[in-house]
């Protein structure tokens, strides 16, 4: 496995900056006291069902249940209290989703993080490394394969992150404009370019989407766009420009059974601003209020 095409997310990257200041350097360093200590957050062993308290930030695990499952519960539950706000008992349900995904992935960078995995002697045999991750690391076999799984995935998407189809009336996509896989040629030229947006406080997520279309979007047909995707860094100085426009909530639309995806109501950014737009900004709080709507 060639690890030196791996991308870390933004996520994975802050985990990583928090073990090493505090000091968890490698498998056995993964205790969840001493973590649960760095992240200022209190554990409360006691004979009931797990859950947290975000405002006050406690951790609640049952004490019955196994090391490997009170593990799996704590990484999970503390990206609730660190990264999160809000009673799940009320919330929408595609916020209260959004937020378990969110807290499934960060629980597979916070329990094998990869910069602990890549100085590891790894057999050359699939399963024997699932088997070396769930020793090492204390965790079910079920979670060590998603996340070597995510790592293999991650490796090949690594290689396709500013390249995307733009595909237009086909019936499949009845019309809808979607970007996804790699061209090559004179094609790819002419394609949008997707990039992420960060601002100096909050390095876990992007601020924004940034998509340029040099030649001009479709303003006829929506755009279907992956916002859990991720995208390549911007990587020069950001400065708006008479041809950017801003994407608003009211633009957006949740499309049935796609999650993870939001659909760009193109022709209203275009009554806005007009069609001599070659780049929208979409913010992330408006895919948050779509979310919540």
């Amino acid at each position: 496995m060639n690890f030196c095409k791996y991308f870390k997310t933004p996520m994975e990257q802050w985990i990583e900056e928090q073990y090493l200041l505090g000091g968890i350097l490698t498998p056995h360093d993964l205790d969840i006291d001493k973590i649960a200590m760095i992240f200022g957050v209190d554990i409360v062993y006691y004979d009931n069902s797990p859950f947290s308290e975000n405002e006050d930030k406690v951790i609640f695990l049952d004490r019955r249940d196994d090391y490997i499952e009170q593990r799996k519960i704590f990484f999970h539950e503390l990206c609730h209290v660190i990264r999160h706000s809000g009673d799940q008992r009320w919330m929408p349900e595609l916020f209260r989703e959004a937020q378990e995904h969110d807290a499934n992935q960060f629980a597979l960078y916070a329990m094998i993080p990869f910069f602990m995995l890549e100085q590891i002697q790894l057999p050359v045999n699939r399963s024997e490394v699932m088997c070396l991750l769930v020793s090492e690391f204390d965790v079910y076999l079920d979670f060590a394969k998603l996340r070597l799984n995510q790592i293999e995935d991650r490796i090949t998407e690594s290689k396709l992150l500013s390249t995307f189809t733009y595909t237009g009336n086909s019936p499949a996509n009845h019309g809808t404009t979607i970007y996804e896989s790699p061209m090559t040629g004179l094609d790819y030229l002419q394609q949008p370019r997707i990039r992420s947006l960060y601002g100096l406080k909050d390095l876990s997520r992007p601020e924004a989407l940034v998509i340029e279309q040099r030649h001009g979007f479709n303003w006829n047909e929506p755009l279907l766009l992956n916002v859990e995707r991720n995208y390549k860094l911007h990587n020069s100085s950001f400065y708006r420009s008479r041809h950017d426009a801003t994407v608003l909530p009211g633009d957006l639309s949740l499309p049935q059974n796609q999650k993870g995806y939001v659909t760009i109501n193109l022709s209203r950014v275009a009554w806005r601003h007009g069609q001599a737009v070659t780049r929208l900004i979409l913010p992330m709080e408006a895919v948050d209020d779509a979310l919540n709507f």
